[in-house]
This record gives C-alpha cells, sequence and structure tokens, in this order.
C-alpha cells in the first residue's frame, strides 16, 4: 500500500462517510502492515479480510464472512483476481451502501501470487455494471483507478 492509495482511500472516507459514523467496514484483502485500519479506526468499526491468516486480517476466507457491512473497501487487490468481473459481483453480497476499489492502471507485474490485470475508468465502468453497482465516481490519477458505488 503506498501513500497515494492512503490519500485516495482517505479522500473515500472523508467525501462518502463522513455521516456514517460507526458504520461497518469491510476491507476486502487487507493482510499486510500497511494497510487501511489506521484511517478508519476509531470512528468506524473496521474488519479486515483475506483468503490467508497473517497481520491485520480478521477474518480468513469468504465463507467466513457472515454479515453484510455498510461499507466494502478494497485497494491493491483487484489486480491479483482470476476473473475479477465474477469478484467484484460477488462483492456486491457484502455491503449495503458503498463499495470503493482501487486498483493500478500502471504498474509493473507483482505477481501475489498471480497478476492479472490492469484498470482504465471505462474497465472499471464496465466492472460497475455488470456486478450491479451503481457507480457514484470512477476517476484515475497518476497510477490508480478508483471506482466509487453504492448498492444499485
Amino acid at each position: 500500500m503506498d501513500r497515494t492509495s492512503m490519500l485516495l482511500m482517505a479522500d473515500f472516507r472523508d467525501r462518502y462517510l463522513s455521516q456514517m459514523k460507526g458504520a461497518t467496514i469491510l476491507d476486502v484483502g487487507s493482510r499486510g502492515v500497511r494497510n487501511y485500519r489506521r484511517l478508519f479506526e476509531p470512528t468506524f468499526k473496521y474488519v479486515g479480510m483475506d483468503i490467508i491468516p497473517g497481520p491485520n486480517v480478521d477474518i480468513v476466507g469468504f465463507g467466513n464472512i457472515d454479515l453484510a457491512f455498510d461499507v466494502v473497501i478494497s485497494g491493491q487487490v483487484m489486480e491479483h483476481v482470476k476473473r475479477p468481473w465474477e469478484w467484484l459481483k460477488h462483492l456486491t453480497s457484502y455491503f449495503t451502501k458503498y463499495i470503493c476499489i482501487i486498483a493500478p492502471h500502471t504498474w509493473k507485474e507483482h505477481k501475489y501470487p498471480l497478476d492479472t490485470y490492469r484498470y482504465l475508468t471505462d474497465g472499471m465502468r464496465d466492472l460497475f455494471e455488470y456486478a450491479g453497482i451503481k457507480e457514484l465516481e470512477i476517476k484515475m490519477d497518476r497510477r490508480l483507478t478508483v471506482g466509487i458505488g453504492e448498492k444499485a
């Protein structure tokens, strides 16, 4: 997680969640020391989820998510996902209000364990449409694309 990603996620928090204090946040792909937890706690109830255990992981595996969260966030994960259109559609069952996805449009290959795609605004828009997510904002910075949506 780099500084730019942290700034983009903080911007999402400040502009979309300012009236939702106490909201539940599910961070998909949270494993690691550098993560979004500090951006959300203690104002929000932050839960980190990943497919393998490790630092900052409260829930291991999608099968262990047993409730819907107000918000789903995910940063620098979607480029490592096979069939991201299905993954994003799957995420819609875990949030009731907002989703924020940050993924690179320009970045070197970094297999963790694989590296599948890069995302431009039209690609993010198409994925949101396929998943049934109402687009609120899709934008690019120097290296990253941000997609913000809500339940359709």
